[in-house]
């Protein structure tokens, strides 16, 4: 990621293995296709965004650090 000169955001789900579904972290936080589908319409209508590291904690709760 660091080769990345681009703003980039980085999305991790506790206890996902490599798929995301059926763990309590994408249960109950941001549902992942959603996040997906609302980042890439953001995007196309050209809103910036700050590089950012996402730690979906297994309740839910979202921990955002720089990136």
């Amino acid at each position: 990621m660091d080769t990345l000169k681009c703003p980039k955001q980085l999305a991790i789900y506790q206890d996902a293995p490599h798929g995301i579904s059926g763990v309590p972290a994408a249960n109950l936080g941001p549902e992942p296709s959603g996040f997906i589908a609302d980042w890439m319409q953001a995007r196309l209508e050209g809103k910036p965004f700050t590089s950012e590291r996402w730690f979906v904690e297994a309740s839910g709760r979202i921990v955002k650090t720089p990136y």
